[in-house]
């Protein structure tokens, strides 16, 4: 097979993975981690009330601008204005969508985020394409049906569908990155003579720019980093990859941390990471392990359910069959390299990994690639249209039953009801402040309202916030 006729399958493919999403790309923002488009599409209003991005240096903020939204009191969650900014994270992948919205001059509406989402979509799935031609050999057999089958898997589980689709987040759209990462730095990590001016200044750049998407570039390079210590053993020039890696994380990092430093001082951004850390880490204590590890493993089967299946057959049936499974030099590198990233990733990053389904992007790699290398004796075999007719058709399944089609979701809410209660909260005046007893917040119904709410438990204590407000702006 050329590798024409290839990449035209694949976008095929492509344009497959559309159609499954597209019963659920126009509906509103509502289940399954949407609060995240919500916040995106908040952030992007906001902005755009305040008069542009860079009023706040392209710092996230997480409410409107009336006079009702703005929050008591600069603390480390809110800066000197009464906004509520959101230091945890670059803010690349707040950036991108913003000033896409405001080129093509956009209505700050749900489905244009999943249109970009879609495109971030299409750039992993061609960068895949070229990575596995990195990876396999010219002497491959069937080396293109070999890549056909590897984006098949890629593209087609239930995580995929929907945080590519419906469901922005930061871990998808940093795919693509992670990507042209390990397509510059493995050559490098298994040929000295690729150790190049051009390659290190390009992962260089590359490293930075990903710091201000998320913090995986930060696992990834000290995963990296292990690696060509032990390299260096044998050969000093790798030194020089060493000092990339550390430096371009190093600047990737200072530049986030002036950016927010620029407006909100250097002390307040010190005080915030400090607390994110130990909130969102292995730090915090207030989670027993056990369940946070508990979750993580169900949002794994969540997100990848049927690729863990064909996993677990066909290693089975190798092992039954007694085949073996060969692997390069350099998959072997990549398997251990990724595979560090990843669980240092999610262990570091505990908490915040056990409550976000979509904190487990990343595995798609590692577990793409161990599953076409286990179907791969079995890619040249009739039975192979079958198993992936049944593959699909499981992801398809899944993905639908997480994400039912239609007016209502599986739980029995309609899809529009954060859409219908915000719409009904857009007659409170704008110098108004509005509380609720909902157990924690709900930037769904924010979005639609075009206002924040304040979770109160009681009447009482809302009040009681009034009052102190009141005391606190008349000194």
């Amino acid at each position: 097979m050329t590798r024409r006729k290839a990449f035209i399958i694949v976008l095929s493919l492509f344009l497959i993975s559309i159609v499954i999403r597209l019963p659920n790309l126009n509906r509103p923002v509502s289940k399954h981690h949407e609060f995240m488009s919500a916040l995106m599409l908040i952030n992007i209003e906001s902005w755009r009330q305040a008069g542009g991005g860079s009023v706040f240096h392209y710092i996230p903020v997480l409410n409107f601008q009336n006079p009702g939204d703005m929050y008591p009191g600069k603390n480390i969650w809110v800066d000197q204005k009464g906004n509520q900014w959101y230091l945890s994270l670059g803010p690349g992948w707040y950036i991108i969508p913003y000033f896409i919205y405001q080129i093509f001059h956009l209505p700050a509406e749900p489905i244009y985020l999943r249109i970009i989402n879609l495109f971030f979509n299409l750039f992993s799935v061609v960068l895949f394409f070229y990575f596995l031609e990195q990876m396999l050999s010219a002497e491959e057999k069937n080396k293109y049906q070999i890549i056909i089958g590897g984006c098949f898997l890629f593209m087609f589980t239930p995580g995929m569908l929907w945080y590519l689709g419906n469901g922005y987040a930061h871990t998808g759209i940093m795919i693509p990155f992670v990507i042209v990462f390990l397509i510059i730095i493995l050559p490098m990590l298994v040929s000295l003579k690729e150790l190049t001016f051009p390659r290190l200044f390009s992962l260089a750049i590359l490293i930075i720019l990903f710091v201000f998407i998320d913090w995986f570039i930060i696992f990834l390079c000290i995963s990296a980093g292990l690696f060509t210590l032990g390299k260096m053993r044998y050969e000093k020039r790798y030194a020089w990859l060493l000092g990339i890696l550390f430096m371009a994380s190093f600047i990737g990092i200072m530049l986030v941390f002036l950016q927010f430093a620029s407006y909100g001082a250097a002390s307040a951004v010190a005080a915030y990471w400090k607390a994110r850390f130990f909130i969102r880490t292995i730090a915090n204590e207030s989670t027993p392990f056990v369940m946070m590890a508990g979750y993580l493993g169900i949002h794994i089967l969540t997100a990848f359910l049927p690729l863990i299946i064909l996993i677990a057959s066909f290693w089975l049936w190798s092992r039954y069959k007694k085949i073996t499974i060969a692997f390069s030099k350099k998959e072997t590198l990549f398997l251990k390299l990724y595979s560090c990233s990843v669980c240092l990733y999610n262990l570091i990053l505990l908490e915040w990994s056990f409550e976000h389904e979509f904190s487990v992007l990343p595995w798609c790699l590692l577990l793409t690639y161990t599953g076409l290398k286990l179907i791969n004796p079995f890619l040249n075999k009739k039975e192979i249209y079958i198993l992936a007719a049944l593959f699909l058709t499981a992801s398809g399944l899944q993905y639908y039953f997480i994400n039912r089609p239609g007016k209502i979701s599986r739980d029995g809410m309609a899809y529009d009801t954060f859409k219908i209660f915000g719409e009904q909260l857009k007659q409170v005046p704008s110098a108004y402040k509005i509380f609720s007893h909902l157990e924690k917040n709900a930037p769904m119904i924010e979005y639609y309202a075009g206002r924040n709410i304040s979770i109160m438990l009681s009447y009482d204590e809302a009040k009681k916030d009034r009052k102190s407000t009141r005391l606190n702006s008349s000194h």
